[in-house]
């Protein structure tokens, strides 16, 4: 068995999600996360070398999972281009008014203090969002040439805002506590992709 895929450093990031997630990486306190794991100080220091490197760990194991949501929901081609990214926000949002405290997106509460964290943990995360930019910018190239979306459009750009839209939403969610932020980044977020119709 690999260290990757070791019971205990698995229980030590699911426990050091839960916290993260809610708390940020400065917020996070070990000590709760070893006693609620279960797990001594002496195997923590076994599998991760710092909390930046726990923090890492915690990033690629989220990725795996919202990956897999985004292939499984963005690869349905029972659905067109664009009613599979309405279908994918719809099943973040189910996930997300699940949580109990809300805790948001991870790639959203990290970036809030990345600037004090080291070169390689910053390039590591502005990976994870290039990953994901680039899968929903291909959606909407799909979406394009399908005749779904303006002919125009910087689907690029358009990708990116729909990241940017989507990660402020969540913040101001978390202060509001209710559901009309996301209301609205869906009305707004979809509205602003079918703004010009390909001419007949």
């Amino acid at each position: 068995m690999s260290d990757k895929n070791n019971p205990t450093r698995q229980k030590l990031i699911a426990e050091g999600l839960k916290s993260m997630i809610v708390n940020g990486f400065d917020g996070i306190g070990l000590n709760a996360i070893l006693d609620a794991a279960g797990v001594p100080k002496g195997s923590f220091y076994y599998f991760f070398k710092s909390k930046e490197a726990f923090a890492g760990a915690i990033l690629e194991e989220y990725e795996r999972v919202y990956v897999d949501l985004r292939n499984d929901i963005l690869g349905d081609l029972s659905h067109s281009p664009l009613q599979r990214l309405r279908n994918y926000f719809d099943e973040v949002e189910r996930i997300h008014r699940a949580e109990t405290p809300l805790g948001g997106c991870l790639y959203g509460v990290l970036s809030q203090t990345a600037a004090t964290r080291s070169p390689e943990f910053k390039a590591k995360l502005a990976q994870v969002f290039f990953r994901w930019e680039t899968q929903l910018g291909g959606l909407l190239e799909e979406a394009r040439s399908a005749g779904e979306i303006d002919p125009a459009l910087d689907t690029k750009e358009a990708a990116a805002f729909l990241i940017d839209a989507y990660e402020g939403m969540l913040v101001r969610m978390k202060v509001d506590g209710e559901g009309d932020a996301f209301d609205r980044f869906r009305r707004f977020a979809f509205g602003a992709l079918a703004t010009r119709k390909q001419a007949s």
